[in-house]
Parts: C-alpha cells; structure tokens; sequence
C-alpha cells in the first residue's frame, strides 16, 4: 500500500489541529491519550535521537530490537530509510502496527467507516458497574463487537495479503481501557484493577478516539517518505534475527526503575488474555518476563559477568541500613538487578550475530538510582559489548532531577536521572 503525501497540507496546518486534541474529559487511559496527542509518551525517543537517526542515514535501514512504541520507524519513515523494530510486549508491539506509515491509509479509511456506522455500534444495557475484575461481561460484550465491526472494515479498506485480525485488534487496543473497570494509579503509567465502568457516553468517546486517530495517522502519512518497515513480534533474548544483516541501530533498553513494563498495560493485557482464551491471538506468555518486569518470585537468579554489575550489587549488600530494607533487598531488589542485568547481556549477546562488519549503533540509557547509589547501566552494557568484541563509549550525557514524580520526597540523588548515549561500533 503506497503512501499518500499531499503537499496541500503543511506542517502548521498539522499544528493548527492540537486545538482539538483528546481532552481530558474523555474516559481513555491517559496514557493512550497522550500517544494520539503527541505521538511519544513515557520514555520515548526524543529530538536528540532524531537528530542521531539522521546521521546514520547512510547506513540505510536501521534497527531497534527492543523498539517500544516504534518511533524509530516513524523517524525512518520521514528520513526515507527503512527500519526493523522487534517489541515483545504485545501492546506496544500493536500500538507500532497501528502507526506503521505503511498501513495509514487503510486505517484512516477504516476509522472513516467505523464513524459512519453509528447505527450498527452496540448498545449498553446499563449506565455503570462496579466490578474487581478487569473487565464485565458488559464490557467484553461490547468490546468483541466492535472487534467484528474492526474486522469488517479492515476486509474493506486492505488487501488479502494482510493479518486482518491482528490489523483489526490493533485498531481496537487503544480504545478498550475505556471499558475496564480500574483505577489510574500515581503516575501515568500505573493503573489498578478492579472500581468503576461507565458506560454511559462510551460512544461519544469511541468517535472522539476515531477521530484522533484518523488525526494522528494523518500526520504520519503527511509526513512519511517510506513504507518498508519490518515491524515485529518477539523476545529480543530468544528471537532468531536474520544474521549479518543491520549496518545502523538506534535503542533504547527497558530502565531498571522497579516498574512492571507487561503492568503497564494491564487492561489491555486483560483483553488481549480474553482473545486468547477464545482462540484468536497469541498474548504476552506468563513464564516469560520481559526485561525490566518487577517479577522475582519463581523466576531462577541468574548472575551478571560484569565488572559494573558485581561492583552495585555488593554495594548494594554493604549499606548500612534497617532490618527491613536489608530483608527487601534480599528478597527482591538484589534478585530483580541481577536478573535485570544477566537479561542485557542475553540480549545483546543475541542481537550481535545480526550486526555488520561496518556496524554503528547508539544506546540512549538512564542510570537511575537505588538507596542513593546510581544503578550503572551505562558502564555495565559497555562492559556487555566490548566483551561481544565491539568498541563502546559515553559519546554525550544529560542529566536531570525529576522532582515530585513517582516520589514527592525525592531530593537531589534520588530524584536525579543521568541519561547517557552509548556509541557502538566495530
């Protein structure tokens, strides 16, 4: 499917639409919300990283194996290069086939349509519900019909040779927060299961949502000058990558910030579980953790080779602390590290057979912290690629102190996030 540039509409026509962006008196997680409006949420790529995509546009197509909301491919797309973005959270892995430059016709198209069959959308036999599940049988109710109307108008407005089911579901996952009966959390990123489902007005904010992806695909489309973009599936420790193959990469690891990346979107998971169930597609697999999830419990240790690893957690073990925080070490922060940091060399250490001779790559990272002593993640993955046989350096870093976010208390050490762009090369 060829891409549509019109060059009627211009950048400031596209800047002139924020004045209609999804309010905050719609009922869609905000974290979806902020995707429509910007285009980029919590630890997405930023201007920096465009600029870095850029320079290695020479390189051609470039990858991104652990590519969380796939603004690589989005940046790629209007420089005209290719990009191979691989996510294993099935979401976000849903929410990059929705943004995929190639597909924004037919979705545009088939947003167009759903918006013109008011008529045929479902209809709620109550206002409101009070549920500890996920999701009521209301809700899952309304929410498979609109995946059957989904599907009617992908078959519509794509060709055959597409998965008009996953096209379909992507379409739908944004949206079915909307219909869960849950809590935001503290953040934008935490939500808690089980209060209160509105169905009153649901309707109003399925168009309201319609609309703003239509708006949102349209800036893609306005401003993409390439389609071929591989956009995959898969655990970036055990994925088979075509070896040989990338000149250029451009990432991003999950951050060790004690925050369930699958928890993240758990409604969405809830839903995606329920399909599942019914034999329609495959979710997000339990027994298998991805990187940076706060699951510890029947999950076996395994250690970190590097220096940088074993250094933080035996100063880690040395504070002086009371008995509680040495019990929640032990029990849980030292085993989440240690995991976390043997989890990055398996991926690498994967991802190095798909690298060319003439590879360049750049790692953005955050070092966080933890007790008051930095988390080293930027030394340790240093250490991960020069023992694969890679060169590795600091090429810039940025700091900030984000005050009053997760925590209110955080001061000075606690509250200081260092971000680092790590040079590969070879």
């Amino acid at each position: 499917m060829s891409l549509m540039n019109s060059p009627v509409q211009t950048n400031f026509q596209f800047a002139e639409r924020k004045e209609r962006l999804l309010s905050r008196a719609t009922l869609l997680r905000k974290m979806y919300r902020v995707l429509l409006n910007s285009g980029r949420t919590y630890a997405a790529f930023a201007d920096k990283e465009r600029a870095l995509a850029e320079s290695m546009k020479k390189k051609g197509e470039l990858f991104d194996p652990t590519s969380g909301y796939g603004l690589l491919t989005r940046y790629c797309a209007e420089l005209g290069i290719g990009s191979y973005c691989l996510e294993y959270n099935l979401p976000q892995h849903l929410w990059q086939i929705l943004c995929d430059p190639s597909y924004s016709s037919g979705f545009i198209q088939s947003s167009r349509q759903l918006l013109s069959w008011k008529e045929r959308l479902p209809r709620a036999s109550v206002r409101a519900v009070v549920s500890d599940e996920w999701f009521t049988e209301e809700s899952l109710v309304i929410l498979t019909s609109l995946l059957e109307l989904s599907q009617e108008v992908i078959s519509n407005n794509f060709g055959e040779d597409v998965d008009g089911y996953k096209l379909a579901v992507a379409l739908l996952i944004p949206f079915v927060g909307r219909l869960s009966c849950s809590v935001p959390g503290d953040i934008v990123t935490h939500v808690k299961k089980g209060g209160l489902c509105v169905f009153t007005g649901w309707e109003n904010d399925y168009e309201l949502y319609l609309q703003a992806v239509i708006r949102h695909l349209e800036v893609i489309q306005h401003d993409s000058r390439q389609a071929k973009h591989e956009i995959k599936f898969g655990d970036v420790r055990t994925f088979s990558f075509p070896e040989n193959r990338f000149g250029g990469m451009l990432t991003s690891p999950p951050y060790p910030n004690h925050r369930d990346f699958a928890s993240m979107f758990a409604p969405e998971h809830s839903f995606l579980d329920y399909l599942k169930m019914s034999g329609s597609i495959t979710s997000r697999r339990v027994s298998e953790h991805i990187i940076g999830s706060n699951f510890v419990s029947e999950r076996p240790v395994r250690l970190s080779t590097t220096k940088s690893a074993k250094r933080f957690l035996r100063d880690v073990a040395m504070l002086k602390r009371n008995e509680t925080a040495i019990r929640h070490d032990r029990q849980y922060y030292i085993p989440y590290f240690e995991n976390y940091f043997a989890d990055l060399e398996e991926a690498y250490a994967n991802v190095a057979p798909a690298l060319q001779n003439s590879f360049e790559g750049y790692i953005i990272v955050v070092n966080n912290t933890h007790r008051n002593l930095l988390v080293p993640v930027s030394d340790i993955i240093i250490e991960i690629w020069e023992q694969l046989g890679f060169k590795a350096e600091v090429s810039n870093t940025y700091e900030s102190f984000h005050v009053g976010t997760k925590n209110p208390r955080a001061r000075g050490l606690r509250a200081r996030h260092t971000e680092y762009i790590i040079r590969i090369w070879r």
